[in-house]
């Protein structure tokens, strides 16, 4: 059985499937105003539909005769990959709602019963995220046709440099009103080539967005200016763009025990400094990036530069993103508890690292204070977490499977759980939060 509930452009299609027809006439009744909703009462009818029509948003009632709203989800992401997919769900359905998020690739599960304000919200976010996505992909394609053209512009500005000084100074002016007018295409320059590191190292987004907000929470925490702040943001989430400089040998010889690193790879600060530079509006970045493999003792790279003489901004990247890797490196095949990454750290104070910028980073983390106007994110042991807490990352087990879903709140019971997986297995684990 099905109906279709036409609704005005720019609505997301919402397909709604329960094989109760009372609660299909509750959702849509709630929803029709938002969405172009599509309702199924048979799972096979919806598949169907799916097979020739696209849908935005996918929304499954978990209990159903004849396939449960898992293993429909799992079908219909084969079908239709791109949509957002929900599932309503009992607490005693728990396990097939974990399997459903595996291997259905759900976004967000609704509890039963549910209150229409929640599901709305829950909705909302479903449908931001996806709108995202497509903003995201439209911007790349805009922004590789942005690249060409600038490629072409500057090939017409070094022909004319050799050709008159009068005209290199009428290019100079209009490069600096096509700057002006482009501070927009700055930024999405600049998550672009974010973008282009997540792709090259295999990292995640959240990767190098923790340490440029960490980063960027000590240069303020030490009473730097905002404008410094920003700058030692910008270098940190930009701090391994060398990486995409490197030979694929270079980056499939990174094998490492503790935090050394293959010679070649240890290079890339220096490439990244050169990429960085071409770019003008970006050259204030460069030393920062360049000296972030620096010791304060000297015994650093590539300057072997000491103490004062390394950039503050380097100083901080280096015990920020140092940190980062020994508790949650994708190519530390060694990773620490919380407790004793900052052990280990706390060792190589005035050798490795700044003795005064350590105590603000570890302080910064301990304490947690939240300002409601500026992201943060925290890396923390599971004796730090406290009910309430979001997680800004998926807690994945070292068996590859999804515990906890980015977003999800805190509560007492997730922490006992936690808690008594970690005396089950003999491990620590690191969570992230907001």
């Amino acid at each position: 059985m099905s109906n279709v509930v036409s609704a005005p452009q720019p609505m997301l299609s919402l397909l709604l499937l329960d094989d109760e027809q009372d609660i299909l006439n509750s959702l849509q009744r709630l929803l029709r105003k938002d969405y172009q909703l599509i309702c199924f009462t048979q799972a096979h009818d919806a598949l169907a539909y799916l097979e020739s029509n696209n849908v935005d948003i996918i929304l499954s009632d978990m209990r159903m005769q004849n396939m449960n709203g898992a293993e429909f989800l799992c079908l219909s992401r084969q079908v239709q990959p791109d949509a957002m997919r929900l599932l309503i769900t009992g607490y005693s359905d728990i396990d097939l709602t974990i399997a459903a998020i595996n291997d259905g690739g759900v976004y967000s599960y609704i509890n039963k019963p549910w209150e229409n304000e929640k599901l709305k919200l829950t909705l909302a976010k479903a449908a931001e995220h996806y709108l995202l996505k497509k903003e995201k992909q439209a911007l790349s394609e805009s922004l590789a046709r942005a690249n060409n053209s600038l490629q072409s512009l500057n090939q017409s500005l070094e022909v004319k440099v050799t050709q008159r000084t009068q005209a290199l100074q009428q290019s100079k002016q209009k490069l600096q009103q096509s700057l002006a007018t482009q501070k927009d295409l700055l930024h999405d320059v600049i998550d672009m080539m974010a973008a282009t590191i997540e792709y090259r190292t295999g990292f995640s987004g959240s990767h190098n967005k923790r340490i440029a907000l960490q980063s960027r929470a000590v240069a303020a925490r030490m009473g730097m200016e905002e404008a410094q702040c920003r700058r030692i943001y910008l270098c940190a989430l930009l701090h391994e763009i060398g990486i995409i400089g490197l030979s694929d040998a270079a980056l499939a010889s990174t094998n490492v025990t503790g935090t050394q690193l293959d010679d070649a790879f240890m290079a890339h600060p220096v490439i990244g400094a050169e990429i960085v530079e071409k770019i003008k509006r970006l050259a204030p970045l460069t030393e920062n990036i360049r000296h972030q493999n620096e010791n304060i003792d000297g015994s650093g790279r590539p300057a072997h530069l000491s103490g004062n003489e390394i950039p503050v901004g380097a100083r901080i990247i280096r015990i920020v993103k140092d940190f980062d890797f020994l508790i949650a490196g994708k190519h530390n095949n060694n990773k620490l508890a919380v407790a004793n990454a900052k052990k280990r750290m706390n060792e190589k104070a005035g050798s490795d690292y700044d003795k005064r910028i350590l105590e603000h980073f570890f302080t910064l983390l301990s304490q947690r204070q939240q300002d409601e106007e500026s992201e943060m994110q925290y890396s923390l042991a599971l004796e730090e977490l406290k009910p309430g807490d979001v997680l800004s990352e998926d807690l994945v087990l070292e068996n590859g499977n999804i515990m906890l879903t980015t977003g999800q709140e805190i509560n007492e019971s997730m922490i006992e759980k936690l808690r008594e997986y970690e005396h089950n297995f003999n491990t620590k684990i690191t969570l992230f939060t907001a």
